[in-house]
């Protein structure tokens, strides 16, 4: 490697720490505290949802002919039918659909409140029973917390608690505004106690997202600043030990012959440029097949394992070292986090190595559920550290991950060389 590669590799590092600090708490892991407690608290509001239908579905039946068909019946089957949506997504689908969801739900039903008394046909309700739009008040007022930031929740808390009075005020001349007013404050206790433990747990899951993207953090800038200064005592001994002692012996007041130091100059050009700091033999094609290999057998039996062999050469040691346990990180990944996709007996796995006299390229590929590939968490130290900028410190590696949704993903990894490589 030499020493213009390596210095680059280090600047980039010192580029992506500081971007990892402002984007990280915006890339929490898939599966995160704050998403398994959202989609466990929409559950639990459509099955309560589904409950307070039940329970109140005599006095339902009783109100509904006292208003008008296509608001009665049209507005309980959307109260409904809302939480039954929410119960059945809840554990799958996006948590963006589920947030539109909430949020329609809790804006229809003030809309349900405000028309109450322009579509009751009766003068009263029978034994001045609330109406049925107040038994389930705080169902909706639930799906808000949720789907909502703390400030616009509270107004919706407020103002569904009101409109609750209203329409009771409005529902029958003999209530009264002391029995309207009583009946508000009752849905505002009501609505608050269960917006607050929910603003309360999702808060609890956020600081508990953020303590854990903050720590793999820290890891990953004290994995990076190892490696940059693992890199620059390499340079610094590099340096001391042979441009240092090349100009040194230049510099004395009786230097050696000229052709003598330029064979200096250039050995020395010749270990900056292919010092391994394994100082082992290159491998030939078939030697690092046989390890990488060895490697994926090692993990799991159950993966394909392909091979291209074009020509006979050899690969560096310090660069067969790094290609070998780039692979062997992918190979983890897809074993650890390659989901069957739906209707999928399993996954798929498939490792392909091909060679010629020009470098090497190792493919990682799987059929499962993929992933965003243009948003990995800077925490993520597998892909980031141990795949991508372990490769990039390499003169001629190279690595790329594809992946989307529904389609699988493909870890590409290699090394060209800058001329031809060497014949076994």
């Amino acid at each position: 490697m030499t020493t213009l590669g390596v210095r680059r590799a280090l600047g980039r590092a010192d580029r992506r720490i500081g971007a990892e600090t402002e984007t990280a708490v915006r890339h929490a892991d898939e599966g995160g505290a704050s998403e398994r407690i959202l989609r466990v608290l929409y559950l639990a509001v459509g099955i309560g949802g589904l409950v307070y239908s039940a329970v109140g579905l005599g006095k339902t039946l009783t109100q509904l002919p006292l208003l008008t068909p296509w608001f009665g019946w049209g507005g309980w089957i959307f109260t409904s039918g809302c939480p039954l949506i929410l119960a059945a997504l809840a554990l799958w689908a996006p948590l963006r659909v589920m947030r539109w969801i909430g949020s329609i739900y809790g804006i229809v039903f003030l809309l349900l409140l405000v028309l109450w008394p322009t579509q009751q046909i009766s003068v009263g309700l029978p034994h001045l029973d609330s109406p049925w739009t107040n038994d389930i008040l705080t169902v909706p007022a639930i799906a808000v917390a949720i789907s909502w930031r703390t400030r616009p929740l509270w107004v919706y808390v407020i103002l569904s608690a009101a409109l609750s009075g209203y329409v009771r005020a409005m529902s029958d001349p003999a209530v009264g505004a002391r029995l309207a007013a009583l009946d508000a404050t009752y849905n505002l206790l009501m609505n608050c106690t269960f917006a607050a433990l929910v603003v309360v747990t999702r808060q609890s899951a956020a600081r508990q997202d953020a303590a854990a993207v903050a720590a793999r953090l820290e890891t990953s800038r004290e994995a990076e600043a190892s490696a940059r200064v693992q890199q620059r005592v390499r340079i610094d001994a590099l340096v001391h030990d042979h441009v240092l002692s090349a100009l040194l012996i230049a510099s004395r007041p009786a230097p050696a012959s000229r052709d003598a130091l330029r064979a200096l100059a250039a050995s020395t050009l010749d270990t900056l440029r292919d010092e391994s700091p394994l100082g082992a033999e290159p491998l030939t094609d078939d030697d690092f097949v046989s390890r990488l290999r060895s490697s994926v057998t090692s993990q799991s039996d159950g993966i394909r394992f392909v091979t291209q062999l074009d020509g006979a050469g050899t690969v560096p040691a310090d660069i067969a070292q790094a290609l070998l346990e780039a692979a062997a990180e992918a190979v983890r990944n897809t074993l650890r986090h390659a989901k069957p996709r739906d209707g999928a007996a399993g996954v798929l796995r498939t490792v392909t190595v091909s060679a010629d006299p020009q470098g090497v390229e190792i493919g990682v590929a799987d059929d499962g559920q993929g992933f965003n590939s243009r948003r990995i968490p800077p925490e993520r130290l597998g892909v980031r550290v141990s795949i991508l900028s372990r490769m990039e410190t390499i003169d001629g590696g190279f690595a790329a991950i594809e992946s989307s949704r529904g389609v699988g993903t493909a870890v590409t990894i290699g090394w060209r060389a800058g001329a031809e490589r060497p014949a076994a």
